[in-house]
């Protein structure tokens, strides 16, 4: 077999259906089984149930946002936006359980304010004919100094956490992740929703050929990244019961690699699956607490994630030829 046809063997694989579904459980895996040969005896039996705990609790986190921002990638958008919406709204929250001391009204702020986050960014993009991804830089940075005017120098926390230790015991915080995924699942498996967002990220031209209303779907697709915003806030609040200037300060990168590494094209279309944001975020936390354990400095890891990033990006940039390419 000539060059030529080894190259295109080799495409043929990488873009068939099998392997973006296969390669993020290979990429789990191997990166499981590389920490756990580099840490040694870091990893025992005296404290694999605490870094476990962490591991979980970390990924709930990331993959609520993700799963909520992977109706944006799937239009064959970018949103780099979700780990600052998702910090604004945690101080939000807190802001508002400070003045009542209510749970409930802490909650429902969270996800509210996630929502009209998520439409305020939509509209700016579809009213103004921005590409969503400049709005989201642009986002991001008001995002952030909001957040920080918001929190101020200070930490908000939470004084009486007997409630939020309740709340563990009785597993609300996996019955959030788990509720909202399996709804996320559903539509966009099964629904006209869902359909029609993974076609307009398969060609938006052909899309609104057909009739559709792309900017319908855009909004569908931020309203559930803002309510995966607000529900990430409510369990970052339940796990560390305070916000700070901090909060989700790493959680757009987090974002966007468990995307990838989900098996996700960030040019979206028919190869977008929900589950990738969960599979993702797992793989993303290991290979962050797995740094963290190797005492590996800070700079390192975000360098680290971010060559990470461009390499499954550039790897994904072939698209397959069933439609024309945008322009």
């Amino acid at each position: 077999m000539d060059l030529t046809g080894i190259k295109n063997t080799f495409l043929k694989i990488k873009d068939s259906r099998l392997t973006s579904m296969l390669l993020p459980f290979v990429w789990l895996v191997l990166l499981v089984l590389v920490f756990w040969i580099a840490l040694g005896d870091k990893i025992n039996s005296g404290n694999i149930g605490t870094v476990l705990t962490t591991v979980v609790e970390q990924t709930l986190i990331v993959a609520t946002v993700a799963t909520g921002a992977s109706f944006i990638y799937a239009t064959g958008n970018v949103n780099i936006a979700m780990g600052a919406m998702t910090g604004l709204v945690a101080a939000l929250s807190m802001k508002m359980f400070e003045f009542t001391g209510s749970y409930p009204v802490m909650f429902i702020t969270a996800v509210v304010s996630g929502v009209l986050l998520g439409v305020i960014a939509v509209l700016i993009s579809s009213k103004l004919r921005v590409k969503v991804l400049y709005v989201t830089v642009v986002m991001m940075t008001l995002l952030l100094a909001i957040h920080q005017t918001v929190i101020g120098n200070t930490t908000i926390s939470i004084d009486d956490m007997e409630p939020i230790y309740v709340m563990q015991d009785y597993y609300v915080h996996y019955l959030i992740f788990g509720v909202f995924f399996l709804v996320c699942v559903v539509i966009f498996n099964f629904t006209g929703i869902g359909r029609s967002i993974k076609f307009i990220g398969t060609n938006s031209d052909c899309s609104t050929a057909t009739g559709m209303v792309n900017d319908r779907y855009l909004m569908i697709a931020f309203i559930i990244a803002g309510v995966g915003a607000g529900l990430g806030a409510i369990l970052t609040i339940m796990r560390t019961g305070s916000v700070g200037n901090n909060t989700a300060s790493t959680l757009n990168m987090d974002v966007l690699l468990a995307i990838v590494l989900g098996g996700m094209s960030v040019f979206g279309g028919s190869k977008s699956y929900v589950y990738s944001a969960l599979l993702g975020a797992l793989t993303v936390v290991v290979l962050n607490v797995g740094l963290q354990m190797m005492n590996v400095d800070s700079i390192w890891i975000q360098a680290v994630r971010g060559l990470l990033f461009l390499v499954l990006v550039v790897i994904s940039q072939t698209r397959t030829g069933l439609l024309p390419e945008k322009d």
